[in-house]
Parts: structure tokens; sequence; C-alpha cells
């Protein structure tokens, strides 16, 4: 089973679940202290905390429910307040400053995360104003041992607020939890935090992305760290952005591909992997 989870704390977690208990059967039930929505093939589960600060709630859930991945409905915050649908993993390079812990991330859940794009991307077409982007990876939680990612609407209260929103993004949940198409898995180097060309490879070529360090991340980026990632995830590449990725990271990802026996691409390069609409 895939549970999506929501904090009390949050509006637009809360508006996402609201959205999509409208469109299920469900049966409302207390597991341990949390409140559980039991929807058959998948579960909604609100806690109390941020979401960001929901470290290891995988093992604390597990104790009462079997589940195998986590899609956390979430609102997204920025100072620009763009109308905006985001979708990333989570976990820190070199600081922890909201969440998690430094040098650690979350198991991802790439397929998921593709698959939810796709569907948004025909879904968004009637939302008006609104843009969907990926994230790089930031914020907690990073103590995660279950496939995860974020799901998350922004980026001011009016937006978590906007019931329309919420009904586009819970329909494009509902459909990649159902969606069992594979894709091939790579971590994604360089960039801004948008992460603009990873968008657009995930969108429109057979890459989905495990997790993304932009270029302010550089200066914290590490063979070790980036080989744990890499293992952790299982990603069979590497895909960077050759504008914005300096020339000794390019050398330690080299190093790395060869270690590991992995293909390494420039993201241009990996633009003409099209798939099969």
């Amino acid at each position: 089973m895939k549970l999506i989870l929501y904090s009390e704390k949050d509006l637009a977690g809360q508006n996402i679940k609201n959205c999509i208990l409208s469109m299920v059967d469900y049966e409302e039930k207390k597991v341990g202290d949390y409140l559980f929505y039991d929807c058959g093939k998948f579960g909604i589960v609100e806690i109390k905390e941020r979401l960001i600060y929901a470290d290891f709630v995988d093992e604390r859930l597990s104790k009462y429910l079997n589940f195998h991945e986590i899609l956390f409905a979430s609102r997204h915050s920025s100072k620009d307040g763009r109308k905006i649908l985001t979708v990333h993993t989570t976990g820190n390079v070199s600081t922890a400053d909201f969440g998690g812990k430094p040098y650690s991330v979350a198991m991802p859940a790439p397929n998921t995360m593709k698959n939810y794009a796709l569907w948004l991307k025909d879904e968004i077409i009637g939302l008006e104003g609104y843009e969907f982007t990926m994230e790089a990876t930031h914020h907690g939680p990073s103590e995660i041992k279950t496939p995860s990612a974020f799901y998350e609407i922004g980026s001011t209260e009016e937006e978590w607020k906007d019931e329309a929103a919420a009904m586009c993004v819970a329909k494009s949940m509902l459909r990649a939890i159902e969606d069992e198409r594979q894709w091939r898995v790579a971590l994604g180097i360089g960039g801004t935090h948008y992460a603009p060309r990873q968008t657009e490879l995930l969108l429109e070529t057979v890459f989905s992305f495990s997790h993304i360090f932009a270029k302010y991340t550089f200066q914290g980026l590490s063979k070790e760290f980036l080989t744990k990632v890499i293992e952790l995830d299982k990603s069979d590449c590497i895909i960077y952005d050759d504008k914005s990725t300096t020339s000794d990271v390019k050398k330690m990802l080299s190093g790395i591909a060869e270690e590991l026996g992995i293909e390494i691409l420039k993201a241009k390069h990996a633009k003409k992997y099209k798939f099969n609409k």
C-alpha cells in the first residue's frame, strides 16, 4: 500500500486530502495516535508535526500499517509568491536548516514522481495561472528509509486554500498511485533550485530523477556523499547541466561514474532519449 501523509498544520495538505476523499470511498479509523483514512488500495494519514520535521515517521507508522511508499501532500512557500505546483525528494547537503540531518537524504520515489508529473501535465492545462516544476533536493525529513517525495502547492496561503489547485494535485496523485510505469533513474546535478532542465527531461524523456543537487550545493558535495546517494537511490546514470557545473565537479562525477560503472550524460544529450507517449 502507498500512504499519503499530510500535517494538521498544513493548509495545502488538508486541502489535497479533502479533494482526494471527495473522489473515493473510505473508512475513517484511528491507528495508534494517528487519524487514518483507509481507501482500500492506498491510505491517508494525518500527523501533528510539520512534514519537514517528520524524520523516522515511516518507522513509527510501520508499527500499525503495512506500506511501501509515502506521498507527502504539502504546501510550498516562497517569497516570490508564484502560483506553482512542485514535486521533489528531500534531504540535505552541508546544513540542515529545515529538518533532517546534514549530509543525509531520504529514499526517493522516482517512478511515482515522474508518473505524477506526466498526469499533472494534462491536468494543469485547465488551472489558470499555475505552472509545474521540479525542485532540487532540500529540507527534511531526510531520515526516511521508505521511498517518498513531496507533492506541493505554492506559494502563499491563497494558493494553499485554492480548491481547484488541490483537485488538480489530488487527481494526479491518485493516477500516479495506480500507474506502474518504470523509468530510468538519474541523479541530477547542476542548475538552479527550480531545476528547469531536469523538469524538461522529466516530462519529455525516459528519465526520472532520484535526487537533484543544484549549483548552490556544489561547495558541500563530495565523492563520498554522492557515491552514498547513488548507491541508496540505485540511480543508473548521472545527468549534469553542463553550463552550470564546474570543472572540478565534472571531474568528480566522471570518477564516480567510472568507479560505479554507470552512465554519465550532459543534460542536452539526455534530451534525445524521448519516450513514446
